[in-house]
Parts: structure tokens; C-alpha cells; sequence
């Protein structure tokens, strides 16, 4: 027996009952570019046309009139027993990929919140440095580095807040306040990059800051090496938010550094099919915009 993608069968049922792409995407909370696509996998894997396309709109053919009845009443069982199996094991798991540093410093300590408001749910957090497939590892969400470009895949920008240099209150005293000049070349502390203090260096016209000096870290451990008055570290900030409330670290008193590069929530169009995972990808969307409200207001 050949069965079609389920995903491309719910995408055309949607379709075809709404007669329209717009309106089937609105209601999987998809784009209808990916509705479009999934019709067309479906039609190509059936070997014939579900729809004539018309200028003023779809209209089914007659496979696909009778390919939409098929589909309906099929999704309606399926439905119907999900309903009755979900009613006797009512938790429901989400599974998020996201790398070491960012798991620690940002998520972990975000997600008691979550599960209070959503006792019924489980959030299993794997930690990697690797771009896992979503679809292949089965995988509902991954928090990715970089400019948002995952072909296939929707992103969301998630936290994108500007990087700040960072250290313990204890490099500093008796002083209180960090200034740019307390930075020096043998107590920088890098992420494995290396990258960015020469950016900041730059951006802020230090001389005589030999960015080349100081320790490499990887997985965050210079936000850790940070605390422990180590040196100092360039960060995002929301990523140290609990240790500037706490005062094991302050901000050198200097302009951010703007970045193009961005945390991004990534998953895959068809995920908030599903209302626990949409319900996740609002939560954790409402926790990276109110952090960059706080870091706007004490910039």
C-alpha cells in the first residue's frame, strides 16, 4: 500500500475545503507559500492535477473532489482517535535543540515558568553544538546562531540584543563603576570565535588593546570565567540577566556593540499544526521580546 505524506494530505484537505490557499494557511498558521508547496509534492506523488487554478480562484478537478473526501474522512478518524488516546495520556512533550551556553544562561532558567502555566506539558532540552535535522531526529524546535537563513525552515528571531563587555564587581573595588580603560589586553576572555572584542575595539576606537591576548573559551564558559573575576567577557545581555540582578557581574559603562548575527527559534512550517508546540513557540517568543525590552531601557 502507498500512502501520500500526511503533512501534504492535511495541507490539501485544508485547501480544498476553504477553496483557497490564503485561507488554509491562515488556519495551519502557516505561509501560503508553504501550503502551495505541500499541494504540489501531493499532486506530483499522485501523478494528476487536485486543482485547476483558475483566475479567480481554485477549483477541485474531479480527482480531487473525490481524493478530498477520501482525505476528510480519513483525518477524521485519525482525529477522533487521537482525541480518545490523548484523553487517557494527556502530557504532551517538546523537544529543543539549542547549544550548551545558550541552554545554561538562557533557556534553563526561563523554563520553570513555562511549565508552571503548562503542567500538562514536558520540555526535553538537548544540548549541541552541531545543526541537528529537525525532521530527521524529530526535533520541534531549535535555537540557531547566525543571520536567520535556514532554507525550508521558519525563523524567528529570538534574542538580538547588542553585546556588552561584562566582569565581576570584584575586579573593580573599591570602585562600583567598569570603564573602558579598566580593559585590558591579558584579561580579555574570548568565546571560540574570537571575533568580536576586535569588532568592539574598533567600533569604539581603543588603541593599544591587543585583542589577540587574553583566554578562549567555548560553550559560554567566558561568561563563567566572567563571574569568577577572571577578566572580561563580551555578551549578550540578555544572556547574563540573573547575574546583573545579582551583581556577580556589572557592565562597563560604553555604547553596545550592534551585531547582524542573531539567536533565532527555528521550526520546521508544519510544527504549529500542533497547539502544545504553539503554545511553546508563544511562550518562548514572548520571553525573548521582553528581553529586549529590559535591555533597551537599561542601555
Amino acid at each position: 500500500m502507498r500512502l501520500p505524506p500526511l503533512i501534504a494530505v492535511r495541507f490539501f484537505e485544508a485547501t480544498a475545503r476553504h477553496a483557497s490557499v490564503r485561507r488554509a494557511a491562515e488556519e495551519l498558521h502557516v505561509t501560503p507559500g508553504a501550503v502551495s508547496q505541500q499541494v504540489r509534492k501531493l499532486e506530483v506523488f499522485l501523478g494528476c492535477a487536485l486543482f485547476e487554478r483558475q483566475p479567480r480562484g481554485l477549483a477541485l478537478t474531479a480527482a480531487g473532489r473525490d481524493y478530498q473526501a477520501a482525505c476528510a474522512e480519513g483525518l477524521a478518524v485519525i482525529g477522533h482517535a487521537t482525541s480518545r488516546i490523548a484523553s487517557t495520556n494527556r502530557r504532551h512533550a517538546v523537544l529543543v535543540s539549542c547549544t550548551p551556553g545558550f541552554a545554561v544562561q538562557w533557556l534553563v532558567p526561563r523554563l520553570h515558568g513555562f511549565l508552571q502555566l503548562h503542567p500538562d506539558m514536558d520540555v526535553h532540552v538537548g544540548s549541541t553544538n552541531r545543526a541537528v535535522d529537525l525532521a530527521a531526529e524529530g526535533v520541534h524546535f531549535a535555537v540557531r546562531h547566525g543571520q536567520g537563513i535556514y532554507p525550508g525552515l521558519q525563523s524567528e528571531v529570538l534574542v538580538a540584543d547588542d553585546l556588552v563587555p561584562v566582569c565581576s564587581p570584584r575586579l573593580l573595588a573599591p570602585r562600583k563603576t567598569a570603564r573602558v580603560a579598566d580593559i585590558t589586553s591579558a584579561r580579555l576572555l574570548h568565546d571560540e570565535h574570537r571575533g568580536d572584542w576586535r569588532l568592539w575595539r574598533e567600533a569604539h576606537g581603543v588603541t593599544g588593546l591587543d585583542c589577540e591576548g587574553g583566554i578562549v573559551f567555548a560553550h559560554n564558559a567566558a561568561i563563567e570565567a566572567a563571574v569568577a573575576g577572571r577578566g572580561f567577557a563580551l555578551v549578550r545581555r540578555a544572556l547574563v540577566q540573573q547575574e546583573l540582578a545579582a551583581r556577580e557581574l556589572v557592565c562597563v559603562h560604553c555604547k553596545p556593540l550592534a551585531t547582524p548575527l542573531a539567536y533565532h527559534l527555528v521550526y520546521r512550517p508544519e510544527a504549529l499544526i500542533d497547539p502544545a508546540l504553539r503554545r511553546f513557540r508563544d511562550w518562548i517568543m514572548a520571553q525573548g521580546s521582553a528581553d529586549q525590552g529590559v535591555s533597551s531601557r537599561t542601555m
